[in-house]
């Protein structure tokens, strides 16, 4: 793949999905604000473009394309969406309930003399809820339709989206862009996830779950936002032509 500074972002992490550790590392936000050129993500965050395109190209002559990814650009969607269920919403549920687990034992043993405590648990109680309802909204009305599309099988999405993929799919993605703010609080909340000289290990055990669940947001989010979700809305606009006999537009690739 030819990457240039005018490459959107999203671009690079479908085609070369083994480069998004390093986007990661790099500070380069490839999933809520994957749209965004390269350009424009490393001026967000002051990064020399540059840099990160000499990287780039170290990357894909030493390592090359990744197969495992690259494969839900073709698959069948339906097995895409058992993926993101099977592989990140039970990490994000199992995740989230680590994480309570841990903020309360911080807030009962740290919360009298680090009362800020009290701040980040009320700000990740926010968070996990409105996860935990987002996931189970995919799993019983969107994800349900989206993998029937192609096939014989009728879904039909609840009212008031009822017949408008896009309605529930902008829906989601808008919640992906709340989620990526309130991840950014909670980097500000932690002070990028690290502990204070005195905190215990499980204040620390703590700020790495959190951390680790960012992560796999990163790579869940991506997965929705630059490849289940175009897909499907340029598959259901295909079956639309088959329908009315027009002729199918290729299925963009994401």
């Amino acid at each position: 793949m030819t990457i240039t500074s005018e490459t959107p972002v999203r671009d690079i992490a479908t085609s070369i999905p083994d480069a998004i550790p390093m986007l990661e590392r790099l500070g380069v936000d490839y999933c809520c604000g994957g749209q965004h050129t390269l350009r424009e993500a490393c001026s967000k965050h002051n990064i020399a473009v540059e840099r990160v395109l000499d990287d780039l190209d170290q990357f894909q002559k030493q390592k090359g394309q990744g197969i495992a990814e690259s494969h839900w650009l073709h698959a069948p969607l339906k097995d895409l969406a058992e993926y993101i269920i099977s592989k990140h919403h039970v990490y994000t549920r199992e995740h989230l309930s680590l994480i309570d687990g841990l903020m309360a034992k911080v807030e009962q043993s740290h919360g009298a003399q680090h009362p800020e405590v009290f701040q980040l648990g009320k700000q990740l109680a926010v968070f996990g809820s409105e996860l935990r309802h987002h996931t189970t909204c995919e799993e019983e009305n969107l994800f349900p339709y989206i993998a029937a599309i192609g096939t014989r099988e009728i879904r039909e999405l609840p009212a008031p989206a009822k017949g408008s993929l896009s309605m529930p799919i902008n829906h989601m993605t808008a919640d992906h862009d709340q989620t990526g703010e309130e991840l950014r609080t909670l980097r500000k909340l932690t002070n990028q996830y690290t502990p204070p000289a005195d905190a215990c290990p499980t204040w620390r055990a703590l700020y790495r779950a959190i951390e680790e669940l960012e992560a796999d947001l990163h790579q869940h989010i991506h997965l929705e936002n630059n490849i289940l979700f175009p897909r499907a809305i340029q598959e259901a606009k295909n079956q639309e032509a088959q329908k009315s006999g027009a002729t199918p537009a290729v299925a963009a690739r994401a």
